[in-house]
């Protein structure tokens, strides 16, 4: 496979996993979407276009009682409720001047690649494709879905911010890039030449 096949392949069937997820939390954590007709065009008409559904959120779903449950959230600012406070038009262009900025280096970065540099190449695509995933969030609703909800063991109150599929994406494909090994400098010359 190319490596732009793979890329290609990662960033769509990561946003569909983050998109089908976010409407699988407003549908099952909310009350939002039963306020449609029920068709399937009508309920994911309703998650691209209701706005602030938290009053109508239901109670958590319990996954596992001591650390992990899902609850409806939404989070207008970046990491950890970041610029949550600035106003709606100021956030849009700082989240949007960011992801072109993480875009266009992501998209550099990728072409620079080996064809043998696969981990790389995976990690650039989790990260694309998380961005890409809240993003779209933003410009449907001006606040991104958040719903896994982890704790420590059996105490809410020692909690990890909210997430959700795509913030996973950019955590993991951030940490694989942490974490490759460097190459040697051999290597780095002969590929430099080549």
């Amino acid at each position: 496979m190319t490596t732009w096949r793979l890329f290609l392949l990662i960033v769509l069937t990561g946003l569909v996993a983050d998109q089908a997820s976010k409407f699988l939390a407003v549908d099952r954590l909310t009350t939002a979407l039963s306020r449609t007709d029920g068709s399937l065009r009508a309920r994911v008409e309703g998650f691209y276009s209701f706005r602030h559904l938290e009053p109508w959120s239901t109670e958590p779903h319990v996954v596992w009682k001591p650390m992990w449950r899902m609850r409806y959230a939404e989070n207008p600012g970046a990491a950890w409720g970041l610029f949550r406070d600035l106003s709606l038009t100021a956030r849009n262009a700082i989240f949007s001047l960011t992801l072109l900025g993480a875009v266009g280096f992501i998209l550099f970065y990728f072409r620079r690649l080996r064809r043998e540099q696969r981990l790389a190449q995976v990690a650039l695509s989790l990260v694309f494709s998380g961005a890409i995933g809240n993003f779209i969030d933003r410009l449907a609703r001006g606040y991104v879905v958040d719903f896994i909800d982890w704790h420590w063991w059996n105490r809410p109150d020692l909690y990890f911010p909210t997430f959700n599929v795509a913030d996973s994406m950019i955590t993991v494909g951030v940490l694989l890039l942490v974490l490759l090994p460097a190459e040697p400098a051999a290597a780095k010359a002969k590929a430099s030449r080549g």
